[in-house]
């Protein structure tokens, strides 16, 4: 995949520049790269703080899928994230990946992704995929780039570096379907073992984290034994 880039010293949201983009009928691969977001969004409507010093870019992905299955690309965005932060990290910083779509190092948030779908009479037309990354400026409780490797790093560099990773994983996605990428997200999953709570609409449950099944859905053991599979939610757990 070929990745054309524009980058904006300050804009509201680089996933609405590249939504519009997608809806003009821009080829995959369009890049938005933002210095500052002024209404930077995560999952379920939340604010992203989005000072200047970290990476705030959306890419434009066309893929030919199911609607049921554009929520995997948040699973082929985390993993092409992480295998982009190895060769940031020294020996002994230890990258986990969250359920759906965050990144953590050392047990604190590094990085997340949002994925919007656009429909055409119920089809995928287009994927909106946001990606911020803390570089030099992390939010209360969270890590940066800098303050894990010791050293200043090249937002522009480390932007670059993802989008090649990414654009591996997504052609093995694409390529070789969701199992491959699946059992590789699953490796560095974090907390499997661990008490959790799954933060649902209108109710929560705890119980034990398992793993992630072959649509991505969360599973779970409940209090009483039971296996539960979760296919959007917020989860907790303990030690956060």
């Amino acid at each position: 995949m070929k990745f054309s880039i524009k980058t904006l010293e300050k804009t509201d949201s680089t996933q609405d520049v590249i939504k519009d983009l997608g809806a003009k009928g821009t080829p995959e691969g369009a890049v938005i790269h933002a210095l500052e977001q002024l209404k930077g969004r995560g999952r379920q409507g939340k604010v992203w703080h989005s000072p200047v010093g970290n990476l705030y870019m959306s890419v434009l992905l066309r893929p030919e899928c199911l609607a049921d299955d554009v929520p995997q690309l948040a699973f082929v965005s985390g993993l092409a994230i992480s295998a982009a932060l190895e060769t940031y990290l020294p020996a002994g910083h230890v990258k986990t990946l969250k359920w759906p779509n965050d990144v953590f190092v050392d047990g604190k948030k590094i990085s997340g992704v949002l994925t919007e779908t656009t429909l055409v009479r119920g089809r995928v037309d287009c994927v909106a995929v946001g990606i911020g990354i803390n570089v030099s400026a992390p939010p209360e409780g969270a890590i940066s780039l800098d303050t894990a490797n010791g050293r200043e790093n090249s937002i522009e560099g480390l932007r670059d570096t993802v989008l090649e990773s990414l654009a591996r994983h997504y052609r093995a996605w694409q390529n070789r379907g969701f199992e491959v990428i699946r059992a590789a997200w699953v490796k560095q999953a974090h907390g499997i073992g661990e008490p959790i709570i799954a933060c649902l609409p209108d109710s929560e449950i705890k119980g034990i984290f398992r793993g992630v099944d072959e649509q991505g859905w969360l599973v779970m053991e409940d209090r009483s034994g039971n296996e539960r599979h979760i296919k959007a939610g917020h989860i907790e757990f303990k030690s956060q």
